[in-house]
C-alpha cells in the first residue's frame, strides 16, 4: 500500500448529493527502523469552491501486520474549519486496520485529544469507537469496483459542555484504503458521505 509518490483523492458530498470539497493525499517519503514501515504524507483539503483550507503532514504506520492512521483525519470538516485560526494542543491516539481484515471482526478504539490555548482555552475530545467489521462486498466509487470490508463505528465529539454523536460506515479496499465513508445522525439518517475520486500510484 505504501510507495512513494502515490496519490490519490477523495470528495465530500452532503446528503443530498451536492459537493462540499476534497482532500488530496501524496506520500512524500518512507522510513522503516526495527520493524516498523512510516509514510510522511502529504493532506491538503479543499472546501466547495476548490479554494486551500489546510495542508498538513500526517504519518501512516505499518507494524507487524496492522495499519496504524493518524486519528486527526477523521475529524469532520466544519470542525476543523473552526479551529484552523487558533493555536492547539494535539494528543491522538492511532486507528488501527489490520490487514487480514474479516467479517465479524471488532476492532480497537482511537482517539483525538485537543486543548484549545488561544484565543480562550477550552478542551475538545472525539472519539471513535464500536469498531466493527461487518461485511465485505464490492463497492463502486468514481476511482473504480473495489472488493471493500464494510466497517461501522461511532463517533463522539465532546466540546465545550456538549457532546455530538454520529454513526460511520467505511468501506476499506486492501492495499488501497477507504474508498467510501458515510455519516449518519442519532436518527440514523445519512448527513454526508465521502469517495475515492482518483487513485495513482
Amino acid at each position: 500500500m505504501f510507495k512513494e509518490g502515490k496519490k490519490w483523492t477523495t470528495a465530500n458530498y452532503n446528503a443530498k448529493d451536492k459537493y462540499q470539497g476534497k482532500q488530496s493525499f501524496e506520500i512524500l517519503s518512507l522510513s522503516e527502523a526495527e520493524g516498523k514501515l512510516t509514510a510522511n504524507v502529504k493532506l491538503t483539503s479543499y472546501d466547495k469552491k476548490d479554494e486551500e483550507v489546510f495542508e498538513k503532514e500526517v504519518e501512516f504506520i505499518c507494524e507487524d501486520g496492522v495499519m496504524q492512521l493518524d486519528m486527526s483525519q477523521y475529524l469532520p470538516e466544519d470542525v476543523l474549519e473552526s479551529m484552523k485560526s487558533m493555536q492547539m494542543e494535539i494528543e491522538y491516539e492511532h486507528i488501527q486496520i489490520p490487514k487480514e481484515l474479516k467479517v465479524g471482526q471488532n476492532l480497537e478504539e482511537g482517539a483525538v485529544n485537543m486543548t484549545i490555548t488561544s484565543p480562550i482555552r477550552m478542551a475538545f475530545k472525539f472519539r471513535m469507537t464500536d469498531r466493527k467489521v461487518e461485511a465485505r462486498e464490492d463497492v463502486k466509487v468514481p476511482a473504480g469496483t473495489y472488493n471493500a470490508f464494510k466497517i461501522s463505528s461511532v463517533l463522539q465529539i465532546d466540546m465545550m459542555g456538549s457532546t455530538r454523536q454520529f454513526k460511520s460506515v467505511e468501506w476499506i479496499a486492501e492495499d488501497v484504503g477507504a474508498i467510501r465513508s458515510e455519516s449518519y445522525d442519532k436518527k440514523g439518517n445519512l448527513t454526508s458521505y465521502t469517495v475515492l475520486t482518483e487513485y495513482l500510484e
